[in-house]
């Protein structure tokens, strides 16, 4: 069952008890001299925990009933810690009965020396009085409220595309982008101003994602009300310009540096940028700087919820002001009823009246309307459930007035406090992250389990997070940032959503957020979160030595200029150095041994080079994340973590010790393996994880091949390895194409519950076994050679939503027609051609893909062109269900012609397709700048717009990859290895 472990309002009661029982139990019975006392407890808080739990989902408590309530939460995160120590010094540390033994001489030693009997007994006078307290108050009058948990909503990416798309956002779309493409070559700017909630982002994004192909240059940034203004500026240049970004990555640029090398960048160029959630003035001009005035038609996008700051955007002669309004009734029913009902005509029309009065008090505000709406959606469909919510909405939201802010909190509210007890501590979690961060939700659930917030009486914790976090998403509390992966890398929560779990979070001394910002700390920290590189808060480095016993989550978000010794952390679950942090060192860490309740280690910090022998100490440890460190091995004592569930390493210089596997068979994840020291020790262990759920090991084999000589034998064991694994619980597996040769080559090989399959480098074809991967969702895959057969085995497989199909370099294809009869509910595909001259086989006929929303096709101009007859590309207007058209030409050597041959037929299929009015193409083309104007240019070996000046050739460089005449290469004597494009 959720919810019996550690809540926002109820702490670590549930787990007390549960530890309690434990002690009490028959290994336990040495334990005489306290066990009365533990038994009073027990008793006790069983009792009191129905009260504590009532009260900590009441909306409203008088300040006695509030004060006790607290109270009981900070008593029961004290005893915890108590009988953590008390376990941890009796020789166990965890709760689970394996106790060993002693003698009555060695338990005497043990109370006298650290008075275990004496904490004991004055928690038992604290439970006394706060028993006491209880029965003067009076508060035994509340009754417990039933909850339940869902799996995610099989409606939402219908819902999502809605709201993109059809709901008010395509009218509003058309108007920004004919102002922004006006014929004016002066730079022009569109500021969207509105209250928070009103969809400013949305829209500029859809702009953004309609025209933002046209242009050479783009990037799009959120600013937010504390900006990190140096990250933002890396953030325009990643997207602008990968090799700059990289460079300044090595040399630290700062921010000076920074502007200068984007405003070289941008010179001359066409660019599009949208600069989101703009709060200060100051900070618009400063980012503006960043971006040159061209008179060559440049155009950017900036949203805020201030007016005087979206005057300030749009000051020039050619800016805008657009003006957010709400919604109408007509588009907030449309999009009221989609996401309860999938569209308005099936709900039932005993709800129409109340539904009007719901509809009338969110007054037009989009995020209001899918916050209550996600809330209905998972409560009985009658009339008097609807208007028990209609009746406990405030006033309705008004945008003229101060109060607008007020009505909205209480619509978020109002979602929260119906969420379950449980629910409410995972989504106030998220408040330790910074402002606008991409959340991973793998890292949310993992952490989540590691607080204690995740029980079950079926042991597997992981489904509960994951149910947890279904129902979080379902309700519009968490957002998914990339709906069309098949893959949920990353969430976000909305900024007034933050808004409202800092505020519970703040109001529960539930974590403690340090991020420059000049607030009273807490007595006791709980859970911190540091955010500032200087940690301004007055003593803040004394108040966390302070807490140190009661610290349980230690997060780094930040640089930070002090930090803290970290010792006698006893209590620490989760530590996590989020980023490649040089001012941690191995120093810093050279205590985490003593980490003794750690479940959750992250270390990315680029100082920390090795980990002391002491951890294998933790024996709680389930997740060590060393991805971002420069670790190349780990202690033997590693083999001890026997609780270790995640293992992930990213250094390409880490070598995994093969003896370790042996003892570390509760490995559910092992990613990246690529070097091992012993292939027999490791081929010998690696088959006995029978619980590992994922797995990469992309590039092992190609070391082993390089550092081993001639070992098929190892191939082979590893295949058969995989094979064996397969049948167990291995639900995500990345390998390369050799290994996928091994391991499908049985057309009978079994992976009943493989769901993500990723093959890296080129196999020579699909192999026959694929088609037995029947629960397979998403597919990464490359093959030298595509034909008919190849088709049928993937058309194949009944579960496939996702496929990214690489014919590779100097491959082939057949002609090929993809028909009715398979890829019933694939919905995203990705095909990228890179075969050596041909057509591109692939032609879809009428009725072929019916659930397809996301199509994206890559090819190179210069050696491919469409199978077609009737000058229509591909059939693409028979994918009916088709929404959004991405396709990517790589320009390099071909000439305009032949680019436009393959973009033209493209072009048609979209004016013949049934959604046209709402289908979204994008056309990009690659390196357009080494396109030949015509065959003519081609033959003279040059393009118009290529240019190397000869001083940016280094004299001794080895390797070039690029398009160029031979006429440099007398300038490179020591050239070796060229890579030319044609």
């Amino acid at each position: 069952m959720v919810g019996l472990g550690v809540g926002v309002g109820t702490g670590a009661l549930g787990s007390v008890i549960g530890k309690l029982a434990t002690l009490l139990g028959d290994e336990y019975t040495m334990l005489k001299r306290v066990r009365k006392d533990i038994a009073f407890l027990e008793r006790e808080l069983r009792r009191m925990q129905i009260l504590v739990d009532t009260l900590a989902d009441m909306e409203e408590l008088d300040e006695l009933a509030k004060d006790w309530k607290g109270t009981m939460r900070d008593l029961s995160y004290d005893m915890e810690e108590c009988i953590d120590r008390f376990m941890l010094r009796l020789g166990n540390g965890d709760a689970k009965p394996r106790f060993r033994k002693k003698t009555v001489r060695q338990l005497k030693t043990l109370f006298e020396r650290h008075g275990i009997g004496t904490q004991i007994k004055e928690l038992k006078a604290r439970v006394e009085e706060e028993n006491q307290r209880r029965q003067r108050l009076n508060l035994d009058k509340y009754i417990v409220s039933p909850t339940r948990a869902v799996a995610i909503d099989p409606r939402l990416a219908a819902f999502h595309g809605v709201t993109k798309g059809l709901v008010a956002i395509d009218g509003r779309r058309d108007q920004v982008i004919s102002w922004l493409t006006e014929e004016s070559e002066e730079p022009k700017v569109v500021a969207i101003v509105g209250g928070g909630g009103l969809g400013k982002t949305t829209l500029a994004m859809e702009t953004y994602r309609k025209i933002g192909g046209n242009y050479q240059c783009r990037a799009s940034v959120s600013v937010s009300r504390t900006p990190d203004l140096e990250k933002l500026l890396k953030d325009v240049l990643s997207q602008i310009d990968e090799a700059a970004f990289s460079k300044c990555q090595a040399e630290r640029w700062e921010k000076d540096q920074l502007v200068r090398q984007i405003r070289r960048i941008l010179t001359g160029k066409r660019y599009f940028l949208v600069i989101d959630d703009v709060w200060k003035v100051q900070d618009w001009e400063f980012i503006k700087a960043a971006f040159p005035d061209n008179y060559n038609g440049s155009r950017i996008i900036a949203t805020t919820r201030i007016a005087n700051v979206a005057k300030s955007c749009c000051s020039n002669s050619c800016g805008r002001l657009y003006q957010m309004l709400p919604l109408n009734d007509g588009d907030s029913r449309i999009l009221f009823f989609k996401r309860i009902f999938d569209s308005e005509s099936s709900f039932p029309p005993q709800l129409e009246k109340v539904s009007a009065r719901i509809l009338k008090k969110c007054g037009g505000l989009p995020l209001a309307i899918i916050t209550i709406a996600s809330l209905l959606a998972n409560k009985p469909q009658n009339a008097d459930e609807w208007e028990r919510l209609q009746d406990s909405i405030g006033a309705g939201l008004s945008y003229e007035s101060d109060d607008g802010g007020k009505g909205m909190a209480h619509i978020l509210l109002l979602s929260y406090w119906d969420l379950p007890h449980h629910l409410k501590t995972c989504l106030l979690y998220l408040c330790i992250y910074p402002e606008d961060a991409e959340i991973s939700c793998e890292e949310l659930k993992w952490k989540w389990i590691a607080e204690g917030f995740i029980t079950s009486k079926q042991g597997n914790l992981y489904q509960e997070a994951e149910s947890c976090f279904n129902e979080l998403v379902n309700r519009s509390m968490i957002q998914i940032v990339d709906v069309d992966s098949f893959e949920e890398k990353y969430c976000q929560v909305h900024d007034m959503v933050r808004d409202l779990i800092i505020s519970r979070s703040t109001e529960e001394n539930f974590a403690t957020v340090l991020n420059g910002v000049c607030n009273s700390l807490p007595t006791k920290m709980r859970r911190l979160s540091l955010q500032s590189s200087g940690l301004e808060q007055k003593g803040a480095i004394q108040a966390i030595i302070r807490s140190k016993l009661h610290v349980r989550s230690f997060n780094v978000f930040e640089e930070t200029k002090d930090i803290p010794p970290l010792v006698d952390f006893l209590s620490l679950r989760v530590f996590d150095i989020y980023r490649d942090y040089s001012s941690w060192e191995n120093k810093h860490i050279r205590n985490i041994g003593s980490f003794y309740q750690l479940r959750y280690l992250r270390m990315s910090g680029l100082g920390i080079t090795e980990l002391p022998a002491d951890i294998g100490k933790l024996q709680n440890l389930e997740t060590l994340d060393l991805r971002g460190s420069r670790i190349r091995r780990l202690p033997s004592t590693i083999a001890q973590l026997q609780k270790l569930v995640r293992l992930l390493i990213d250094n390409d210089d880490f070598v995994f010790s093969a003896d370790m596997f042996g003892n570390m068979r509760a490995l559910e994840e092992v990613s990246d393996i690529y070097k091992v020291d012993n292939p027999e020790i490791f081929l010998e262990e690696f088959g006995h994880l029978t619980k590992l759920r994922k797995i990469s090991m992309s590039r092992l084999w190609g070391w082993w091949r390089v550092n081993f000589g001639n070992v098929k034998c190892y191939r082979e064991a590893l295949g058969s390895s995989l094979n064996k694994l397969g049948k167990y619980s291995l639900q995500y597996l990345h390998t390369n194409g050799d290994m996928g040769n091994i391991i499908f080559r049985d057309p009978c090989c079994t992976f009943p519950h493989l769901q993500d399959l990723k093959l890296v480098h080129d196999m020579e074809r699909i192999p026959k076994g694929m088609a037995s991967l029947t629960n397979t969702v998403k597919l990464e895959i490359a093959v030298t050679q595509f034909d008919e057969e190849g088709l049928h085995i993937l058309m194949g497989m009944p579960s496939l939503a996702y496929l990214q199909l690489t014919v590779g370099f100097r491959g082939t294809m057949s002609p090929m027609t993809v028909s009715s009869n398979g890829f019933k509910l694939l919905e995203v595909f990705h095909f990228h051609c890179n075969i050596s001259y041909g057509e591109v086989g692939i032609e879809f006929a009428a009725g072929a893909m019916t659930a397809l929303r996301r199509l994206h096709l890559s090819w190179r101009a210069r050696l491919v062109r469409l199978r077609s007859s009737d000058d229509v590309g591909m059939g693409i207007q028979h994918l009916s269900s088709l929404m959004q058209l991405q396709v990517e030409t790589w320009c390099v050597g071909a000439t305009l012609e032949e680019v436009e041959a393959l973009e033209g037929p493209v072009e048609k299929a979209v004016t013949l397709h049934p959604n046209r009015q709402t289908l979204q193409l994008h056309l990009h083309r690659k390196d357009e700048h080494l396109m030949f104007k015509d065959e003519e240019e081609r033959k003279r070996g040059r393009p118009a717009g290529f240019f190397i000046p000869l001083a940016m050739l280094e004299e001794n460089a080895l390797e070039l990859h690029v398009c160029f005449s031979d006429s440099v290469l007398c300038h490179l004597p020591r050239l070796y290895n060229l890579s030319p494009e044609y």
